[in-house]
């Protein structure tokens, strides 16, 4: 019995024994001291460890078989999928590309330019007046047609020769009148001004559309044809690639696409004098108020010391300007002083500010007339100027490009007691 209870007083001693020290081991004296660790640490490793086998990166042979399938499938879907994304692509690409490629062919379908017929007309008639006895070949590259002439060569010569008309009678021909100045000399032989002349020539162009010619621009565009389409066919070392490509050397430009043949022009006649074109009267401006040049009148001070700085170069122009307008004194100065002569402004006649300065960013507009003079004459000018009020003065707040029209008039009135087209002149 007391054995009994020795043997399980020696149990209890043990169970209560506490747990030996771990043995100490041999550090370096500047090693970190062990320290324990938290059963917090402890636990949240055994947690990760359960969470990582429960995740699954521990894969058992069924769910690396199901991962296989899942891959093998989406890869059969990239297979089936690639042409029909090639597909597509395509056809966008064609899509986008289509607008680009009927707007080409639509600028072939432009309205016909007369730059082409203008100018070879005014060659035309330069070189008919100069023409004479003996010198009819100076005609043909204008006219192929022999002519006779019975004047004597030089016996006129034409200056200020430009195009004042040209109209499209039908497709690929020209009417086109030009102006010239001509001097002839009279039966001493001494050339004299003989005042501005008007003769009217035929043209006839081949060419391109946008020339006023009659090529169809869908054969132009295939380019002329290639000299060994009609000759004999090439060797086989002339057909291969190698022999076919040109080398091009590096830097340089492409060649520009062939936009179908040179316009050719040739006249259908000689030229016709005929009469000048109508004259016509200019519509009604915005300027409706003539306010004289009244030295008392703010207006007409602003405007004369700004011209004076702008044309001879005397006074600060800035001065007379508003803030923002970019302007500029003529250099060298054309001339030597100013004289204003008119002023008309926009403003109803009786207007009660015409001779006062209004309010800050009252605007009006207004068209002066100017005398400038140099080398002791006298030449007229006009302007037509856009004025605003900033700090009780008037300022130029602009250059208007062309004077007002008034709204009711939009458009050239005919002047009835101009000369009108003779008709009889015609076959002159």
């Amino acid at each position: 019995m007391k054995r009994g209870l020795r043997l399980a007083n020696k149990k209890q001693k043990t169970t209560e024994q506490a747990p030996p020290k771990p043995k100490a081991t041999r550090t370096s004296r500047y090693a970190t001291a062990p320290q324990a660790v938290p059963a917090e640490a402890v636990a949240e490793e055994e947690t990760d460890e359960l969470d990582e086998a429960a995740t699954g990166w521990q894969q058992t042979t069924v769910k690396m078989a199901g991962l296989t399938k899942l891959v093998t499938v989406v890869v059969w879907i990239m297979v089936v999928a690639g042409p029909l994304l090639g597909f597509f692509a395509v056809a966008v690409a064609s899509s986008s590309q289509a607008p680009t490629t009927t707007g080409m062919q639509g600028g072939t379908g432009s309205a016909p330019s007369a730059t082409g017929p203008s100018g070879f007309a005014e060659l035309y008639v330069a070189a008919y007046l100069a023409a004479g006895e003996g010198t009819e070949e100076d005609l043909l590259p204008y006219y192929s047609e022999p002519v006779t002439l019975a004047n004597e060569p030089g016996s006129r010569s034409a200056s200020n020769v430009v195009t004042v008309a040209a109209q499209q009678a039908e497709k690929g021909y020209w009417s086109v009148t030009v102006a010239a100045r001509i001097s002839a000399k009279d039966k001493a032989g001494k050339m004299k001004d003989r005042g501005m002349h008007y003769y009217r020539v035929g043209v006839q162009v081949s060419g391109t559309p946008e020339a006023g010619g009659t090529i169809d621009p869908s054969k132009a565009a295939e380019g002329p044809a290639s000299p060994a389409a009609s000759g004999p066919a090439p060797s086989p070392a002339q057909s291969s690639p190698a022999a076919q490509e040109s080398p091009q050397p590096s830097g340089s430009a492409p060649a520009p696409a062939y936009r179908g043949p040179a316009a050719l022009y040739a006249a259908t006649s000689l030229p016709a004098e005929v009469n000048a074109p109508a004259s016509a009267e200019h519509g009604d401006l915005a300027y409706g108020s003539d306010r004289g040049v009244s030295a008392d009148n703010p207006v007409t001070d602003t405007v004369s010391r700004f011209l004076a700085a702008y044309l001879t170069g005397q006074g600060e122009l800035n001065r007379y300007v508003s803030p923002g307008l970019q302007v500029a004194a003529i250099t060298p100065a054309p001339y030597e002083s100013t004289l204003l002569t008119g002023v008309r402004d926009d403003q109803p006649a009786d207007s009660d500010d015409a001779d006062a300065v209004p309010e800050d960013g009252t605007q009006r507009h207004v068209l002066v007339s100017v005398s400038a003079t140099t080398g002791g004459q006298d030449y007229l000018l006009s302007y037509a100027l856009t004025l605003t009020t900033r700090d009780g003065r008037w300022e130029v707040a602009s250059f208007d490009t062309s004077p007002a029209l008034s709204p009711d008039q939009t458009g050239p009135v005919a002047d009835k007691a101009g000369p009108a087209p003779d008709a009889s002149s015609d076959e002159s």
